[in-house]
């Protein structure tokens, strides 16, 4: 069992409210997405009710919410090139400082792909949405759309992926080894 350190330095405030905006939004894009297809059924209700019966109207917040986690993104990494980061934790091993150094870099990486993928299909894909009184048509089309949804899903399975190796090298940390790696981040 490691040692408790005190005195761990810890990333500053606002790196910290950086990184939990993102999570809380990206847990309410992916709540979004996902309902996306579930407009009919499950959530069929609450579309009426709230969105007046047009579900492609999730479509629009999904997109708006996208382009926020953009602007997010671009943001933490700003402030992280010019405020830089806290030296590592004294309890991570060599092999675990490469792994957390390569998950940072793949979800940074994602914070920008996913979205942009998404984008892509609502731009790129000449398809078009009932939008109430109005349609949408994309205004270009790059690629079939089932091939750009495609390679937005897969961008969600790396994330999901890569996000579980976060999630479970912080929970190693904070449960097994028991040095509080998570108060870094709180």
């Amino acid at each position: 069992m490691a040692a408790h350190v005190s005195d761990e330095p810890s990333y500053g405030l606002v790196a910290r409210t950086l990184h939990w905006v993102m999570f809380l939004a990206l847990v309410a894009q992916f709540l979004l997405g996902w309902s996306i297809e579930r407009a009919d059924g499950l959530l069929e209700g609450l579309v009426d009710r709230w969105l007046g019966g047009e579900q492609d109207l999730l479509v629009v917040a999904h997109a708006a919410l996208g382009a926020a986690i953009i602007v997010l993104a671009l943001v933490r990494l700003g402030w992280r090139r010019f405020h830089g980061l806290p030296p590592w934790a004294a309890g991570l091993s060599a092999f675990e400082r490469r792994l957390a150094s390569t998950v940072e870099r793949v979800l940074y990486t994602l914070m920008f792909a996913i979205p942009v993928s998404g984008l892509a299909l609502l731009f790129g894909s000449g398809e078009d949405w009932d939008l109430g009184d109005r349609r949408w048509e994309a205004p270009l089309e790059l690629a079939d759309d089932e091939v750009l949804l495609a390679v937005h899903i897969a961008t969600h399975v790396i994330f999901f992926v890569t996000l579980a190796l976060h999630v479970g090298l912080v929970l190693k940390h904070q449960l097994i080894d028991r040095d509080r790696l998570l108060r870094r981040m709180l």
